[in-house]
């Protein structure tokens, strides 16, 4: 289309628009006032009836959804609880007000809600997490804890978390438990309108502790909870407050206390639609859940609980977290359908072997470590009590896991003398074992029997220098335990860029992740503790056929070692920089008896190895019979 077409269909819109205005503007001119008064009046009245149905259309519709609301509510809740949900409200400027009160004491500060009569929030004043803050430990998720769990007469599942209590406060009230160690925090909850039916929850304080104690009593059970039993239920776990929530997880476990052994529950499965369970019937103690630093314990004290119940599952969080998820229950039997009463203590602590076992209910049993039957004794019994009792005068964790290292060194060197006098030996008598093995090199049994033969006459015990390492291992397996899941060194400070001697010291993050070993950091004293370790190999090892060990040890260790806390290698560096100290003194300075051939030592009885070398002579023997 050329530009002059353009211009004339241009033309020919405006005319035919302008001609059309004028047309209308005179047929309105044409009709009477009076009519257009009348008919400006009935549009009004269209209007006005238009928006009226619309109004009582949109309320015929907010009738619709409250009832549905209710209908609802009632199949979740039933008839008789479903008015005291913190869901239902006559009035929806009501709905879901929520009345918090916040108290403190010298160790904790705590907020309660009348929203299921529960703990919102437990925070430590003693303690952060990784990042700085301070450890706040109810799940965000869960957003509170510690609910009545039961069946009503109708067959509803009832959780007291979701139902409104009376609670005679101001909302945001605070109460300093120092000042005020007599207050107590009531709920009541009245079930049937003359209050025939209630449940009312007492909480008690203290002004300088971890634990708080709940009195439930429920008014006539017997009208509203009909097979006679309830729970007292803790959902979730406590939040995560490290680095590493996979490291936190191997940590975490579920645990129910009956009948002097303690249960242990560990999840399985990931999601929570593949939550397990586990029932347990038997008088209880009590019922714990705990992650790597920290603690719940739900133990009843005026009677045991009837039973418990352990649930859980396993959460996948990004970066390749891992968070184990556990609930857990006290079941409870009612014995008096008029007015059943329970109290119980809730200990929410760090994991600390003192505090456990001050409450003499056996709590100290959920601290766990790798092969327990052999660590645990050592743990509890020398290496905490002896690192407490360095740190009662010692504020440094560093200088107290150094003064254990000489003490530890002490105490072996009896068995240390003897491995190295012995080593010495073998190398005055290495020529010896040289010349056997190279007059018997076609017959590595016989040449085996031949140093062996000599060993014995020269009375020198080849695996007595494996016996100071094999009972360092029990030790080492205990402090490995101790420096990774013990509240006394979580963010314990030694020196320069050590800052927490229970996580590895890392002073280069690497941009990939190192084969088999699957670490991507370098840890500095593990590093330290390496060279020494090499250095130590350097001068111990003298067998040629053995220098591949010299190098291929402290690598490999070195590289397992970069993942272990900073604590650990701190000790592992000190014995080994003790032990180098030591093999020079020895090599230099003290002088070793030589071998005397002439020697003549008791008989005695054969060892295992001199035994085992007999059988092997006795069936290479009978196999040159055969030949």
């Amino acid at each position: 289309m050329d530009k002059k077409s353009i211009i004339g269909f241009v033309l020919i819109s405006v005319i035919l628009i302008a001609w059309l205005l004028w047309m209308q503007s005179k047929q309105q001119s044409r009709i009477p006032p009076k009519v257009q008064e009348q008919v400006q009046e009935q549009q009004q009245n269209i209007i006005s009836d238009t928006q009226k149905v619309k109004k009582d259309t949109i309320l015929t519709e907010q009738k619709t959804d409250t009832v549905s609301k209710h209908i609802e509510l009632i199949e979740k809740y039933g008839v008789v609880f479903y008015k005291l949900s913190s869901e239902y409200s006559e009035n929806d400027s009501l709905a879901g007000q929520e009345k918090i009160i916040m108290l403190e004491n010298k160790k904790v500060k705590l907020e309660f809600t009348n929203h299921g009569g529960m703990l919102k929030k437990y925070t430590m004043k003693e303690f952060n997490t990784w990042n700085g803050e301070p450890v706040q430990l109810v799940d965000w998720k869960a957003s509170k804890e510690l609910s009545l769990v039961f069946t009503s007469k109708e067959g509803k599942i009832i959780d007291t978390r979701n139902l409104i209590f009376n609670a005679e406060y101001r909302p945001w009230q605070t109460v300093n438990l120092e000042n005020d160690s007599n207050f107590k925090l009531i709920y009541e909850l009245n079930i049937s309108e003359d209050t025939s039916e209630k449940i009312i929850i007492t909480y008690s304080f203290k002004p300088d502790s971890y634990e708080y104690d709940v009195d439930y009593e429920l008014i006539n059970p017997g009208n509203f909870i009909p097979n006679q039993k309830y729970e007292v239920f803790w959902s979730s776990s406590l939040n995560l407050t490290e680095l590493r929530s996979d490291e936190e997880a191997t940590f975490s476990s579920a645990y129910a206390y009956m009948g002097g052994e303690l249960t242990e529950f560990t999840a399985g499965n990931f999601g929570e639609k593949e939550r397990t369970e586990e029932k347990l019937t038997g008088n209880t103690q009590y019922v714990a859940s705990r992650n790597k630093y920290f603690g719940v314990f739900i133990i009843p004290l005026d009677r045991y609980a009837d039973g418990a119940i352990l649930s859980g599952f396993k959460e996948h969080l990004k970066d390749e977290g891992l968070r184990n998820h556990y609930s857990i229950s006290s079941v409870m039997e009612i014995n008096d359908i008029k007015n059943e009463k329970s109290s119980f203590r809730i200990v929410i602590t760090p994991i600390d072997y003192k505090i456990l076992k001050s409450y003499e209910k056996e709590l100290e049993s959920t601290m766990r470590f790798s092969l327990d039957f052999i660590v645990r004794p050592i743990a509890l019994y020398m290496i905490i009590p002896f690192f407490t009792f360095l740190h009662s005068f010692i504020p440094n964790y560093g200088i107290v896991i150094i003064v254990f290292s000489i003490v530890l060194k002490i105490l072996l060197h009896p068995l240390t003398k003897k491995q190295m006098d012995s080593m010495k030996k073998m190398g005055q008598m290495s020529p010896k074992i040289n010349a056997i093995r190279e007059k018997y090199k076609d017959d590595p049994s016989k040449a085996n029997t031949q140093i062996m033969k000599l060993y014995k006459e020269e009375g020198i015990n080849p695996a007595g220098g494996c016996l100071p390492l094999l009972l360092q291992l029990p030790i080492l397996y205990a402090l490995f335990g101790v420096f990774r899941s013990t509240i006394e060194l979580r963010q314990a400070n030694f020196m320069l860029w050590i800052t927490d001697l229970s996580a590895p010291d890392v002073i280069l993050q690497l941009p990939f992740k190192i084969p088999i070993f699957g670490i991507d950091q370098v840890a500095g004293l593990a590093t330290l503790m390496g060279i020494t370790m090499f250095i130590q190999q350097k001068m111990t090892v003298t067998d040629p056929k053995q220098k591949a060990m010299v190098y291929l040890m402290p690598i490999m260790l070195t590289l397992l070692f970069f993942s272990f806390p900073s604590g650990l290698n701190l000790y592992y560096f000190i014995f080994n920089l003790l032990s180098i100290g030591q093999q020079i003194y020895t090599t230099k300075y003290k002088k070793v008896e030589p071998p005397n051939p002439e020697k003549q030592q008791k008989p005695k009885k054969k060892s295992f190895i001199e035994k085992m070398a007999d059988i092997a002579e006795k069936q290479r023997s009978e196999q040159k019979k055969r030949r």
